[in-house]
């Protein structure tokens, strides 16, 4: 039977940073994933895991997937076309389930397509993507197991939390956050709010706008979010990928609104 689902064809080279679309049949707007290409990569300069075998003996490629980006925003059919070795495959499953995604809109309505995804691994950039981001491997906080699931909880046991508190959190903010100079020239104030995912490991992943200013109010939001470190959230006592929303205050002519509220969706 033939299939009557629109297609649309990703490729992502991760490492080099740039990102490749081609639609096989008419939508007005891609799927992607949340936040975009440009979250899309630091996520994964983020989490990748080199398997140590591969890097040793410098074996790289891309491993590419296809998969069903429903119109309610989930996947299925998820098949690797392209394989590497059995560990690189490994890590490129285990990079691709971190992943949101925003299905493909026609018409002003989000549509089911079909996805190529890949992932293109190359040793010889791995050192610096660990200098750059302070680490070779994750440590988790040891009073814990990790929930072993890649399910995102939206009402979680524990919440994750700033690990000195909300008014350190709000200090934090006040000392980093700089008023884009185009949103002080325009006049443009409000809140910006951002969602997503606190991973077990305390790093943040998914963010994507929820709530949209302008003025490069959003981008400021997201390069502040990106620097904060988490206390992960529980459930039933093991670390567990937590949903959130957080809002940033853009308010001209006062000296700092509390911008440390960050809750679930």
């Amino acid at each position: 039977m033939k299939r009557k689902y629109v297609f649309a064809f990703m490729f992502f080279a991760l490492i080099s940073g740039s990102i490749f679309a081609q639609v096989g049949f008419n939508v007005d707007v891609l799927p992607s994933n949340v936040g975009g290409k440009l979250e899309f990569k630091r996520v994964f300069e983020q989490e990748v895991m080199y398997p140590e075998m591969e890097l040793k003996d410098k074996i790289g490629g891309k491993v590419t997937f296809e998969f069903l980006v429903k119109k309610d925003s989930s996947i299925a059919e998820v098949k690797i076309t392209q394989h590497q070795t059995p560990s690189l495959d490994a890590e490129a499953q285990r990079l691709f389930n971190l992943f949101q995604w925003v299905p493909a809109m026609k018409g002003g309505q989000f549509v089911t397509t079909y996805c190529n995804a890949s992932f293109d691994f190359n040793p010889d950039k791995y050192a610096k993507i660990c200098k750059e981001r302070g680490f070779k491997r994750y440590e988790y906080l040891p009073t814990a197991k990790v929930d072993s699931t890649i399910k995102i909880y939206m009402y979680p046991d524990q919440s994750p939390m700033y690990p000195k508190g909300n008014y350190a959190l709000q200090d934090f903010i006040k000392a980093n956050l700089e008023y884009p100079r185009q949103a002080q020239l325009a006049n443009i104030q409000g809140t910006v709010t951002l969602r997503f995912v606190v991973e077990p490991t305390g790093l943040v992943t998914n963010i994507g706008v929820a709530k949209s200013v302008g003025g490069g109010c959003d981008q400021e939001a997201i390069r502040i979010l990106e620097m904060i470190k988490w206390y992960p959230g529980k459930v039933k006592d093991k670390w567990a990928r937590v949903e959130m929303t957080m809002p940033f205050y853009f308010i001209l002519n006062e000296d700092f609104k509390d911008n440390s509220t960050g809750e679930q969706k």
